[in-house]
């Protein structure tokens, strides 16, 4: 018989897809593809990707999506469940979206996210039996993120939300008055928000129609200090609506926060024809907050953070990854350090302690403007930093680098900077990824540079998720 949408048919999951999802082998019919293999007398059978699985269980799932190689199931129910197999800590987990792998033991993550960084390593970088070290775990698998955004909205019932956005669905927003991820305190934060938000009748802001005002809540904390911003986030924009005692109802809203460390209240003005900008009002405490980051060897540094920067939203994991990177450049010794990528300076102040001098590039120039403040902050003055695009920059250089740091965005390094690296002829470079895949393809073009993968280092960033952090070394 051939399978169809809707059909219900039986699955034994026994391998996990990278953004989660299990994957089966269904051997009970035929696909509706006449070029597809009989499924019913194939050995191997037709691949099922059926969401919310694991490997392990064994599944009743009803087709969504049939092609001729593999097809798409939503689970219905489970027969047997996984020895990995655990009861989420969070009600909203498999409908928020916000994690993915709270039905998996912590130990099953760690295996996982390891085996898929050799997997990439192997199909996409041609580097057979990589050297993937353990993956660095993380000492609490919850209450882990130092920022959280939460929406403002309305849910299915046209209700008042502040939560998720849930997957797939631009404007549904999941009210939540849980999260595990950031801390217990930022949930009564977010929770009292809500409440005061209903009481003065703040309305979310809609697109569609242009009503409303609130858009976002932004909350940040110093994992190491303690310290607390709150940043509230407004749409202006011409005819939408403004509560008439707006300026009343915010001395309220700074006296509901008076415990936090920073209350902003900012508007993001979209004008036609001007370009979008957000315009920052601090309503109570200081400018900034300050977190402060403690490798393992006692290296110590203070970083100031406002509303917009960037900082590693899991502080005390970024500790660990940080030291990896020094680690690794103090086994050689090195004098000149390149820092490419170094967005607000964290890795390439820690390296100024254990070398001569170091460049840091970033393309951003507000983030080099927080990287040298940083720098100040720190009394640290054998470091520059430089605005503009790595490539270009690079080739301008006239010092060279014995050791070259790289910490990409997602999309990776380019051939031409992987050849301007190389022009340096550094001896050491290290490669900071939150990317697998593209991690592999570009120490695929580093080989052919004669650069070799000595070893790489996952870091457990995010906790019940898919995403996987590392740190590679690359030698001549």
């Amino acid at each position: 018989m051939q399978l169809k949408k809707g059909e219900i048919i039986e699955v034994d999951i026994h391998a996990l897809a990278f953004m989660g999802g299990g994957i089966g082998k269904y051997k009970g019919g035929l696909c509706k593809s006449p070029t597809c293999c009989d499924a019913e007398k194939s050995s191997v059978g037709l691949t099922v990707f059926v969401e919310k699985t694991i490997p392990g269980d064994k599944v009743r799932a009803s087709l969504t999506k049939i092609k001729p190689k593999f097809a798409e199931a939503k689970l219905v129910e489970i027969v047997s469940p996984s020895k990995d197999r655990i009861k989420p800590v969070c009600k909203y987990f498999g409908i928020c979206g916000g994690c993915q792998f709270q039905f998996m033991s912590y130990e099953k993550q760690l295996e996982f996210k390891k085996q898929h960084v050799i997997d990439a390593f192997e199909r996409i970088g041609k580097i057979f039996a990589p050297p993937v070290l353990t993956v660095i775990a993380c000492d609490d698998p919850f209450y882990y993120r130092n920022k959280m955004e939460f929406s403002f909205g309305y849910n299915e019932k046209m209700q008042f939300a502040l939560g998720l956005h849930l997957p797939e669905r631009r404007y549904d927003i999941l009210d939540v008055d849980e999260c595990f991820l950031q801390s217990k305190r930022s949930v009564e934060i977010f929770n009292k928000v809500r409440e005061f938000a209903i009481e003065h009748n703040w309305l979310p802001y809609q697109y569609s129609c242009n009503k409303g005002f609130l858009q976002s809540l932004f909350i940040r904390e110093g994992k190491r200090t303690g310290e607390i911003m709150v940043n509230l986030i407004a749409a202006e924009n011409v005819g939408n609506d403004w509560p008439e005692n707006l300026q009343k109802d915010l001395e309220d809203f700074v006296e509901l926060l008076k415990d936090c460390d920073s209350v902003y209240f900012s508007k993001i003005i979209n004008q036609r024809g001007q370009r979008k900008r957000i315009e920052e009002r601090l309503l109570h405490g200081e400018k900034t907050i300050t977190e402060k980051m403690i490798l393992p060897n006692g290296d110590e540094l203070s970083f100031e953070i406002s509303p917009q920067a960037f900082f590693q939203v899991n502080t005390l994991q970024a500790e660990k990854l940080y030291y990896e990177v020094v680690k690794m450049l103090e086994e050689g010794g090195h004098d000149v350090i390149f820092d490419l990528y170094c967005g607000t300076g964290t890795i390439g102040l820690f390296l100024a302690r254990h070398c001569n001098q170091v460049y840091g590039i970033e393309l951003l120039p507000e983030a080099v403007f927080a990287a040298r403040e940083n720098a100040r902050k720190n009394k640290i003055f054998n470091i520059d930093f430089y605005a503009g695009d790595a490539a270009k920059i690079v080739s301008d250089l006239k010092v060279r680098p014995s050791a070259i740091v790289v910490d990409p965005p997602r999309a990776g390094l380019t051939e031409k900077l992987i050849k301007e690296i190389n022009d340096f002829d550094p001896k050491t470079i290290v490669y900071v990824s939150c990317n697998p895949a593209t991690l592999a393809r570009d120490c695929q073009v580093f080989a052919r540079y004669n650069y070799k993968v000595v070893k790489t280092v996952p870091v457990d960033m995010f906790p019940q998720t898919y995403h996987i952090e590392n740190v590679c070394l690359l030698r001549r």
